[in-house]
């Protein structure tokens, strides 16, 4: 004779307690991506933006001769701890954004001129800013020799 059940087995509550422990790991496990994949991509628009200013700054601010002369034709890297050294103001390495401070993460690396860069009087130049975790973005910029 069949008798009705009221209930659940061992079994039946021990497997509902794993596929739901399961549900709920896979979404905060998505959660979580998403998660730092929006605060990754927030940082990089920061970082991009702050990037554009640094270049207008040295592509305006500065002049080529000037430059040149310094560089002496070799590539030079400047970052915050050796501004003083170079004629780049250490005030271009001195942002805060949202309470983060961006000093430490900024790198400028003038390239080593190119015969085709001197027949032209510009000098190339990147800008690399690590914006989160080992993730960077770079941007490049010209300083033209102006008449």
């Amino acid at each position: 004779m069949l008798r009705q059940k009221n209930g659940f087995t061992v079994l039946e509550a021990v497997a509902s307690v794993f596929i739901v422990s399961l549900v709920l790991i896979t979404a905060m496990s998505i959660i979580l991506t998403m998660r730092n994949h929006a605060i990754r991509t927030e940082e990089k628009i920061k970082a991009t933006d702050l990037g554009s200013v640094i270049r207008y700054d040295l592509e305006h601010d500065y002049d080529y001769q000037m430059i040149s002369n310094w560089m002496d034709n070799q590539e030079q890297i400047v970052t915050y701890l050796n501004c003083d050294t170079s004629p780049i103001a250490c005030s271009l390495f001195e942002h805060v954004i949202e309470e983060k401070d961006y000093s430490s993460l900024i790198t400028l690396r003038f390239l080593e001129p190119t015969e085709q860069s001197v027949s032209f009087k510009m000098i190339h130049f990147e800008i690399t800013i690590n914006y989160y975790q080992e993730q960077t973005v770079t941007l490049i910029g010209v300083i033209y020799e102006t008449s």
